[in-house]
């Protein structure tokens, strides 16, 4: 890192050292997250040969090890998140969780990817990688050279890149498990953070991605920030990616009003108005919302297990196949708005009483 200030020193800036900087960030940043972290560690989705290739590629330019040994070490993070065998456990504190375990890390054996290991493709990059890595980092000293300034391009995009490329990684062991909000589960430390993802190509949004580590999404929400989501949908679209797995939605809302009672009950029990005929209308209406939701859940998962098979009838049993499907759905969904009302209107009264406590 003192070259960086030295170049500014004695160097005039150009830009397009900066614009390469951020090129390569967000290339290889994509190839970790899009494919060490997505494709391969969780299985999200799945992905033509040629766009494997690129991926590893660009991951193993990250310097943060093989697909094999990375895929590794955080399906084992996920498997004990939080305990003695978490590889970057949050509870040893922050600087560990993002940098101390690298320095203390030894030769980690790799375990629990043989899914991973019958792949010829990820074998010859876990042989390669840092050769891999090596060819790809220098793109940026070749156009140094091109452009008569070798040494600004080595500094900035090519040894600056890679610190930063490492930290924008390192932030999800690390910040991801301290500062933001559990809306989905408290049974780990991880949460979401709107603010690290765009430094982190969506991954901020890290309490959803524990709770449901292999949808395709980390940013579920339209609007949240997740361009490695965007990536693989776009890649789907043009063929290049397919069988995108993602989290029912009536599941994650589910979810969302579990911890939202969780939350709730917890502040009337702290509160000088708390009232048990209180507690027990909030339970209510979150038991009746939970299972109209798991009723429309039911009704789509149905759906999409037989859909295949009613297809395959004559039209008309097809037609009234789906007009009964239609008709369980719309009754299913007026259940969940009713549930949806009162639940509103409990946790309204509810948090009045914690207001005028």
């Amino acid at each position: 890192m003192v070259l960086v200030p030295l170049e500014f020193a004695h160097s005039r800036v150009h830009w397009g050292e900066w614009v390469m900087l951020l090129v390569m960030v967000f290339s290889i940043g994509m190839g970790v997250t899009a494919g060490y972290h997505r494709l391969f560690s969780h299985r999200a989705y799945q992905a033509s040969w040629p766009v494997r290739f690129v991926l590893l590629c660009l991951a193993a330019a990250s310097f943060q090890n093989s697909v094999l040994q990375w895929s590794s070490s955080h399906r084992i993070h996920h498997r004990h998140v939080d305990q003695d065998d978490d590889p970057y456990n949050a509870t040893r504190g922050f600087w560990y969780a993002h940098w101390i375990w690298v320095m203390e890390a030894g030769a980690t054996p790799i375990q629990g990817v043989a899914d991973l290991e019958k792949d010829p493709l990820l074998r010859w990059q876990h042989r390669n990688h840092f050769l891999i890595g090596a060819v790809v980092s220098l793109i940026p000293a070749v156009v140094g050279l091109i452009q008569h300034n070798l040494v600004g391009y080595l500094i900035i995009a090519v040894l600056l890149r890679i610190v930063v490329t490492h930290h924008t990684t390192f932030f999800i062991n690390s910040a991801a498990h301290f500062f933001g909000t559990r809306p989905y589960t408290d049974a780990n430390s991880a949460r979401d953070n709107a603010f690290l993802a765009p430094f982190t190509y969506g991954e901020g949004y890290h309490n959803y991605h524990h709770m449901w580590q292999w949808d395709y999404r980390n940013g579920v929400k339209w609007w949240q920030f997740d361009p490695t989501k965007w990536l693989i949908f776009t890649m789907a679209v043009v063929g290049l990616a397919r069988g995108l797995r993602r989290v029912p939605d009536a599941a994650i809302r589910r979810a969302r009003f579990a911890m939202e009672e969780k939350t709730l009950l917890a502040k009337l029990a702290r509160s000088s108005r708390r009232a048990e005929a209180l507690d027990q209308r909030i339970m209510a209406a979150r038991a009746s919302l939970d299972q109209a939701l798991a009723r429309v859940q039911e009704q789509a998962e149905a759906w999409e297990a037989r859909k295949t098979e009613w297809k395959a009838q004559k039209r008309e049993a097809w037609k009234a196949r789906k007009a009964e499907w239609k008709a369980g759905m719309a009754q299913h969904r007026s259940e969940v708005r009713v549930a949806l009302a009162e639940w509103k209107a409990a946790r309204m009264e509810a948090r009045k009483a914690v207001a005028y406590a």
